[in-house]
């Protein structure tokens, strides 16, 4: 199976008003490709439309995967966004959306970054940024392992 990574841009592009941000975020999607793609892992990137994304980055054995350049903090039983951009913010769950799962990066390996269902993103009733119960999360290599599973 032929690698995509050479498919992912890790330069600045001409439309993006954020080019340190969008190479942060290219530099993650690479380090999730190739541990997705070491796995064995069936990965696709959507097909550029010029446009919105529909929050979608990658496609993992089907199910559509959102990168996040952020982590997670936890707070007893939820984990809030952690990003200042988003703080005091609607959960951003736009019609259209079709993201199954965001992935936010920690500072381990990318098999212990963790995931949230899309399903299970909330808006803080507090000024705080989105955040999910904890239940509704897992790491990358625990949903790597269950799709393997699933599938088998």
């Amino acid at each position: 199976m032929k690698s995509i990574i050479s498919d992912i841009p890790v330069t600045p592009q001409d439309w993006n008003r954020n080019p340190k941000g969008y190479i942060k975020h290219q530099r993650l999607l690479v380090r999730l490709v190739t541990y997705l793609e070491s796995l064995g892992a069936t990965v696709s990137i959507p097909e550029d439309t010029g446009g919105w994304d529909h929050g979608i980055d990658l496609i993992v054995n089907g199910s559509r995967w959102d990168l996040k350049s952020f982590g997670l903090d936890l707070y007893g039983n939820s984990y809030t966004w952690q990003s200042t951009y988003y703080r005091g913010q609607r959960a951003p769950l736009y019609e259209g959306t079709e993201t199954d799962w965001f992935v936010h990066p920690t500072d381990g390996p990318v098999s212990e970054w963790m995931c949230g269902r899309r399903s299970g993103l909330r808006t803080s009733k507090y000024g705080y940024a989105p955040y999910y119960f904890t239940q509704d999360c897992m790491t990358v290599g625990e949903l790597a392992q269950g799709m393997f599973t699933s599938a088998a």
